[in-house]
């Protein structure tokens, strides 16, 4: 009964253990771990202590205690120890004598006296200071001289006798000038001596301890004398303000004499003996105690771990951040109250980190939902909105945009988005708020109704609307455009995905409009078949490499080639690259296809370099393999396997759009470098492969992205690209290749903007490896076209 018991409370936490590490979870816990080390590197350089230090200046109002009233002030506005007026030491004098004829219990006196040319006042002060015996404290003063120096004040010893000494030292402050922590005792010649602060609360310590001042104590409430009271120049003795029989005593000069001012928390331009008091009222409250930043640190991000792993919707999240945000002042508060220093300079800068990097990483998802072209959110938006809003009901539409890379080669840059916007302007003719989602050739919306024949029949007006062409950049455009639709129910994601399968089966001539069948029992079918046949054609060989050279424009002699994935099925017949590798990421086939592919181009490398000819060869590698270390296993298995040399190996990295993580990205080909091999960036200039990912990983190579290639001629600004890109990889100091050459007549402008390789089908289409081994026996003024 007891196990079954701790075996149902145990099981939501394993359930939430075994997703620590995964998706959105573990990346939460990772900014928590930056955030508490970049606190904690602040607190290593002290950067942050100003800022703690206004925030005791907020415990120090907000406490309001009273003092114990033990300790009184006795001030004097006048400076009593100025060596050209010795009169005043008749005054001390007399002080000390009421105060001994009062009973005081301790007195401090913390003005120093040097010995001045008036023997009979000096020998009055003396003989004053003697009468009160071990009672009395003389104060020696620590001060910074004008060269940065410490200056030590004392009295003489003519004056003091034997009398004990105290040290107030005035350099122990900090940025604002305040007297936040004291030492117990000072060591000066060997010998140690009691701070004032502890002397006053009666207390011993060690030269090397501190503690902290506690400035919570109203200062109005600190019982104080003037001088002359007790001098008997201002009224009659028995009318003192302040009690002082039993008590303790502090004489010193008053914040109006010059030099004797000290800033605190409550009062500016307070009397400098005033710190040494709060000292000892401090000491003798026991509020001494102070929380450093790490603990603080480790505490909040104790409540920010348990917010985050506790807390699985998004509202609970919010909910449990403003928690711990108002915990802050709450706690600054309470401490106050208590006594306790804290130091929540540290805890609040991580609690902003955190919430900067989360911002960051926010806005970073927008940015890549976004299509950077037409400023439309993606698919991967309407997935989240319709997970978001918990939608159940109505349908999914894809509109697949027939002959779309065709159009866009037809295009300018600048006219592409105008084209895909022009589009969504037609799908809204009967709803002007419908929100259009794009995604390549595909759009995407969501339809409330639930009733699939109406929604069948819009979507034909829609068709017979696209009849028209369309004007883009001063051409008139025709429109092919199918649809495929699948009904919200269960998952939406399985159900997006089964909509974007049913518009990719459709066709302008026979199947404008398809229906996803019901349930996700389709989607599962269609992953498994796709994975089963993808499986069998490997095995079969109808999967298999083509290679297109890769020619040097300097010594015009093939240096390398391309390994390029080619399907061909003998029921569907050839299958667009583009659409099997995309459906393979979709069943998870990925790594498999790329150790194929990988091991069929090391093995006909191996074989061009038997017959002599020592050329590279590039293999595609898929972005999305570049959030795990297996990719390296994978290489250097393949490597060692076909006894491969890794240096004639170029990976070329392609959809670098879709890198998730560009710091766990570039560790892997730094790994992958390691080995031997080079790195590439695919088609370098279009949306897929940006500066960012330029910037941050280690490329060896880039490669112009074929649109600007092939318009170089005709186009100024691809022109300017091409150049643009040349210039920059040869600053970066990496090899720069224009791929998609199809004129032989641009090879000249390509040279002049500074491009170092080509390939295209200016030399060669992509060929088998019998036709390439041909190839390389040609000399390169011969013609390819009897065996392209």
């Amino acid at each position: 009964m007891g196990k079954t018991r701790i075996s149902r409370l145990a099981a939501p936490v394993l359930v939430r253990g075994r997703s620590l590490f995964s998706g959105r979870l573990f990346e939460r816990l990772r900014h928590v771990l930056w955030a508490a080390l970049i606190s904690l590197a602040l607190y290593a350089v002290f950067l942050l202590q100003p800022i703690d230090q206004f925030l005791w200046l907020f415990q120090s109002r907000v406490a309001d205690r009273n003092p114990t009233g033990d300790v009184v002030f006795v001030s004097s506005n006048e400076a009593l120890n100025d060596t050209d007026n010795p009169q005043t030491r008749f005054r001390v004098a007399a002080a000390l004598d009421e105060l001994d004829r009062q009973g005081v219990g301790k007195v401090f006196l913390d003005i120093p006296f040097s010995t001045s040319e008036n023997a009979a006042a000096d020998a009055r002060l003396a003989r004053a200071i003697a009468d009160l015996g071990p009672r009395i404290s003389l104060v020696d003063r620590i001060l910074e001289g004008p060269t940065g120096e410490r200056i030590r004040r004392t009295t003489s010893p003519t004056i003091a006798g034997p009398a004990t000494r105290v040290v107030s030292d005035q350099t122990d402050r900090d940025w604002y000038g305040f007297a936040w922590r004291l030492h117990y005792a000072y060591q000066n010649d060997g010998r140690v001596t009691r701070s004032l602060g502890a002397a006053i609360a009666g207390v011993e310590g060690n030269p090397n301890e501190t503690f902290s001042v506690d400035y919570g104590f109203a200062v109005d409430r600190i019982p104080t004398l003037q001088l002359d009271e007790l001098s008997g120049n201002a009224r009659s003795l028995s009318e003192l303000a302040a009690e002082v029989t039993g008590k303790t005593v502090v004489i010193g000069h008053s914040g109006l004499v010059a030099g004797s001012q000290q800033p605190m928390p409550r009062k500016m331009d307070a009397a400098v003996s005033y710190v040494d008091i709060y000292a000892g009222e401090s000491l003798k409250a026991g509020h001494t105690g102070s929380l450093r930043g790490p603990i603080v640190l480790s505490f909040f991000a104790a409540l920010l771990l348990i917010s985050i792993v506790f807390s699985r919707a998004r509202r609970q999240r919010w909910v449990a951040y403003s928690a711990t945000v108002l915990v802050a002042p709450a706690l600054l508060y309470a401490a106050a109250k208590i006594g306790i220093r804290l130091e929540l300079s540290y805890a609040l800068t991580f609690l902003a980190i955190y919430a900067a990097l989360r911002s960051r990483m926010r806005w970073k998802r927008r940015v890549e939902m976004v299509n950077q072209e037409t400023g439309l959110a993606k698919l991967r938006a309407l997935e989240a909105r319709l997970i978001r809003d918990s939608v159940t009901n109505g349908h999914i539409v894809i509109a697949k945009i027939q002959n779309y890379e065709r159009v866009l080669k037809t295009l300018r840059a600048d006219d592409k988005g105008s084209y895909v916007l022009k589009l969504v302007d037609r799908l809204r003719a009967a709803d002007s708020n419908l929100v259009v989602y794009s995604d390549g050739h595909h759009l995407g919306w969501h339809v409330a109704n639930d009733d699939t024949d109406a929604v069948v029949e819009h979507l034909e007006g829609l068709r017979a609307i696209f009849a028209a062409p369309i004007q883009v950049g001063g051409f008139s455009v025709d429109v092919g455009i199918t649809f495929g639709i699948a009904g919200v129910e269960g998952d939406p994601s399985a159900r997006l995905a089964a909509a974007v399968a049913a518009a990719e089966e459709t066709s302008e001539a026979h199947n404008p409009i398809a229906i996803a069948e019901t349930g996700s029992q389709t989607d599962l079918l269609w992953d498994i078949s796709l994975r089963a046949r993808i499986d069998d054609a490997m095995e079969a060989g109808e999967i298999y490499c083509v290679y297109q050279p890769k020619i040097d424009l300097q010594s015009n002699a093939v240096v390398g080639v391309e390994a390029l994935v080619r399907w061909h099925d003998p029921a569907r017949g050839f299958i667009s690259p583009m659409h099997f590798i995309q459906q393979c990421e979709k069943a998870g086939r990925m790594e498999h296809l790329t150790r194929y592919v990988l091991q069929s181009a090391c093995s006909a490398g191996q074989l061009l370099h038997f017959r002599g000819h020592m050329i590279s060869m590039s293999v595609n590698i898929s972005a999305t393999l570049l959030s795990d270390m297996r990719v390296v296993g994978l290489v250097r298995n393949v490597l060692q396997a076909t006894r491969f040399d890794p240096c004639f190996l170029t990976l070329e990295i392609t959809e670098t759009a879709r890198i998730s993580d560009h710091e766990v990205a570039a560790t892997i080909l730094n790994e992958l470098r390691s080995i031997g091999v080079r790195i590439s960036m695919d088609d370098f200039g279009v949306g897929a492969a940006n500066y960012e990912a330029f910037y941050e990983l280690p490329f060896d190579e880039i490669k112009i992205d074929r649109m600007f290639v092939a318009n170089i001629a005709k186009d100024p600004k691809a022109r300017a690209i091409v150049a643009s890109i040349a210039a920059m990889g040869r600053g970066a100091r990496i090899t720069v290749v224009a791929e998609g050459l199809e004129n032989p007549q641009d090879i000249p402008m390509l040279q002049e903007a500074g491009c170092q390789q080509v390939q295209g089908f200016a030399f060669s289409r992509p060929l088998s490896l019998s036709n390439l081994l041909e190839y390389q026996e040609l000399a390169p003024e011969q013609t390819l076209s009897n065996i392209v």
